[in-house]
């Protein structure tokens, strides 16, 4: 215990975790403080101020489905995502006629299955990665709540979520996205600065196990890295308890979501910077969870009002589409516990290679390496 508590004063009293905190708050706060001002204890009187929902049925998606696909025929302008970011595709002649053909099947389908194939079809004929795919087909799902769904929306909200709830979902949303990709650069520039002080070959010099010295750094980041999120739960908790006085709330609302949904992803985010600086010894792992967390936008960006799947970053930031996040509760969950047991072997895999590192039979992957190598292989030649 004597080493984590060091590891979590050393964290907390460097300038990355003061940058850190001060960005991760600011994000969040911003983003956060015009939902505040939102009542949703009064059930909305207006059908224009009902917010979308995430429908389960079949017609939702064939309306919003067939409706964008003849758009984009007529427009002969396609959208695909390989790698996450965005590309225009225009289709010869030959292959309009094909699309045609397929949006008149799937204007005619009575089924889910035969919509997801005529439109999948579509996906493939425009080079895969669309909004078309039968991954993503979930996305025409979108639609604004009937009076009876904004009823029990409302219900639900008072009497499940007990209004904090609500807010708690999307302060997650909001922190999921910063915590996907932040904790990877403070935790490779913490290990890179032990590197260059040498603090790295000190310690591994020492009788201190590798397993200790990995496991107490990485629990130690863990806390840091969730501080400003406790933090900012604790003043949220307080804030909407005196907004909504006189109603039932979740006062552990904010703590339940940070476990939930943020501390998976804070563990691989922080095992990624681990695995990165025992792999390559320098901030080219930052590269790498750079696309990892691009692609899960934009990915997740084409449903942000529910959408959890295998997304790194689950997305849900909308105060309502309660009855969606409850049916897809165990998605999320096995979502969450999949994430989080591929962090624990990410700082599995650091741990043997930094035991390899000790035992000289492994050199981290960088540009100093492969000089030594080089100038070794010439001298050999010679």
């Amino acid at each position: 215990m004597k080493l984590f508590w060091m590891e979590v004063k050393r964290q907390t009293t460097s300038l990355t975790f003061t940058i850190y905190t001060l960005l991760v708050m600011a994000f969040v706060l911003l983003n956060m403080g015009p939902m505040l001002a939102r009542n949703v204890a009064a059930l909305p009187t207006s059908t224009n101020s009902y917010d979308d929902i995430t429908a389960t049925d079949f017609q939702t998606r064939k309306t919003n489905g067939v409706g964008q696909l003849r758009y984009d025929y007529q427009h002969n302008t396609y959208v695909t995502y390989p790698l996450g970011f965005a590309k225009t595709v225009t289709l010869p002649k030959a292959d309009q006629a094909r699309v045609r053909s397929l949006l008149t099947q799937a204007n005619q389908t009575e089924t889910q299955a035969t919509l997801v194939k005529a439109l999948g079809q579509v996906d493939r004929l425009i080079g895969g990665q669309s909004a078309y795919s039968s991954q993503n087909i979930q996305g025409f799902a979108s639609r604004p709540m009937t009076k009876a769904e904004a009823r029990q929306d409302h219900n639900l909200i008072l009497k499940k979520d007990r209004i904090s709830g609500t807010f708690a979902r999307l302060f997650a949303d909001y922190a999921g996205i910063v915590m996907g990709i932040l904790p990877t650069v403070v935790v490779i520039a913490y290990c890179y600065a032990d590197r260059r002080s040498r603090a790295t070959t000190s310690l591994q010099s020492k009788m201190t196990s590798t397993w200790r010295l990995v496991g107490s750094r990485y629990l130690a980041s863990l806390v840091t890295l969730l501080m400003p999120i406790f933090l900012m739960g604790i003043v949220l908790t307080i804030q909407i308890a005196l907004h909504y006085q006189g109603y039932q709330i979740d006062y552990l609302a904010f703590f339940k979501m940070t476990g939930l949904w943020l501390l998976p992803t804070v563990m691989v985010s922080s095992a990624v910077g681990f695995l990165s600086d025992a792999l390559f010894g320098n901030f080219l792992g930052f590269v790498v969870q750079i696309g990892w967390w691009l692609s899960t936008m934009m990915i997740g960006a084409r449903q942000v009002a529910g959408n959890y799947g295998w997304l790194l970053i689950p997305r849900h930031n909308s105060l309502h589409n309660v009855a969606y996040y409850e049916a897809h509760l165990p998605e999320l969950l096995f979502n969450r516990l999949t994430y989080a047991a591929l962090a624990i072997g990410f700082i599995c895999l650091a741990v043997v290679l930094l035991n390899l590192q000790r035992g000289g039979k492994f050199h981290a992957i960088n540009f100093e390496t492969l000089g030594r190598v080089r100038t070794q292989s010439q001298r050999v030649q010679h």
